[in-house]
């Protein structure tokens, strides 16, 4: 049966005032209108803006680029690791040096054919640096002046040469200590002297961290048996003729041959004609080049983008700069004076110059058969030689320089002091 309750009065309705509802039952109002609210949102969405589930999980358009460009940088980043892998490999491929066939003219003394490790320029200590002991002291690499008075040709019909490839400090300037990779640990290395027609006995001894060999400008004999790179504590002896007379070059022919050359592993090798050459006062001097950069601890080596642009820090006579101006080549007045010029470069073209003084006698290559008369500069290529002779009248200071100034101002200046 349906209650019915009577409407109050209006004094009762004044009277009468809802109770205070608990703070715990607004709250969940509050909570149950705003999820009305989210429900009807919900409702507006369109059913296309939903994305298909992935592994039970609503992807959302964000979530689906992300996972793409992950995918692309990951496929980028294994094809530039391939090519750098390629690369690298590709570097590593030295060439090797052939074999070489005993003849009848070369020995081996416990010698072996150098491995494609040694002979190539990627495995190659481009900086010049060896086990060399960087912290050896300035006293120990105190410049010596170099002794420019070459020795008197070796009698007889055979003439022996040793020649111990190493590295060294050096030094090529006031206080640059050089990295170099030396002939019997000077540079250039030492001047050697024979006679034409001698039969040449050559033992090369390898002392060094690396392959080395040997290209004597004087000699007829085949590069591949002969001029063959040594390994690291090995030996090797050949023999030739010296059939020409002249002033060359020797210098190591293991590639890559301009870091040698560059890096000291040169030398003047003078072979006198059979009939010898009048009395002078002689004197051998060697044109060179030094591509430095600076190290850590203060010692140099190789630069090899200079050196690849021809762009050398020193040039110099007998492997100092300016060494003859403070310790002068000496003649007397009126005596001949005569000298074995050759320019190891590796790049520079010398243009040799005595100031003050005319050649008398010029000898391309050093050959006598290749004479001119009154030179005041001649032009030795790289790798080449040429004999000079000139008489002073007076005494005095007769500079002599490469008359290509900008290399005569690197340290290719020096001195002939004519006394009477």
């Amino acid at each position: 049966m349906t209650q019915v309750r009577n409407r109050p009065t209006e004094d009762q309705q004044t009277i009468i005032q809802p109770a205070a509802q608990p703070k715990e039952a607004v709250v969940r109002e509050e909570q149950l209108a705003t999820r009305t609210e989210e429900v009807k949102v919900s409702k507006k969405v369109s059913p296309a803006a939903t994305l298909p589930a992935t592994n039970g999980y609503k992807a959302s358009p964000s979530h689906r680029s992300r996972g793409n460009g992950w995918f692309i940088t990951c496929v980028s980043l294994t094809i530039v690791s391939l090519l750098v892998m390629l690369g690298v490999v590709l570097a590593n491929i030295g060439s090797t040096t052939s074999s070489s066939s005993s003849g009848s003219q070369a020995t081996s003394s416990n010698t072996t054919n150098t491995s494609s490790s040694n002979a190539g320029m990627g495995n190659m200590d481009m900086s010049g640096t060896s086990s060399t002991s960087s912290s050896a002291s300035t006293a120990n690499t105190k410049h010596q002046t170099y002794n420019a008075v070459p020795p008197a040709a070796l009698a007889g019909n055979e003439a022996n040469i040793k020649l111990v490839m190493k590295d060294e400090l050096i030094t090529i300037s006031p206080g640059i200590v050089y990295h170099a990779w030396t002939f019997n640990g000077t540079v250039p290395g030492p001047v050697l002297r024979v006679r034409q027609g001698q039969t040449v006995h050559t033992t090369l001894v390898n002392e060094g961290t690396m392959a080395h060999s040997i290209d004597f400008h004087a000699a007829q004999t085949p590069w591949n048996v002969n001029y063959q790179s040594i390994g690291v504590g090995k030996s090797f002896t050949f023999t030739w003729k010296a059939n020409y007379p002249g002033v060359f070059m020797y210098h190591c022919g293991t590639p890559t041959v301009i870091y040698h050359m560059a890096n000291g592993m040169y030398g003047t090798i003078i072979v006198d004609p059979a009939n010898g050459w009048t009395p002078a006062q002689e004197y051998s001097l060697t044109q060179s080049e030094f591509y430095t950069t600076k190290g850590p601890d203060g010692t140099y080596s190789v630069d090899p983008t200079k050196m690849m642009n021809g762009i050398p820090d020193y040039v110099v006579f007998n492997g100092y700069a300016s060494q003859y101006q403070d310790a002068p080549l000496k003649a007397k007045v009126g005596q001949r004076i005569r000298l074995f010029l050759m320019n190891a470069g590796p790049t520079q073209f010398s243009a040799f110059h005595v100031i003050g003084a005319i050649f008398s006698d010029v000898y391309v290559d050093g050959n006598p058969a290749n004479h001119m008369v009154g030179n005041q500069t001649v032009t030795i290529p790289p790798g080449g030689g040429v004999v000079v002779e000139l008489t002073v009248p007076d005494a005095g200071s007769y500079p002599f320089v490469t008359h290509s100034f900008a290399n005569a101002s690197k340290g290719a200046v020096g001195v002939i002091k004519v006394e009477r």
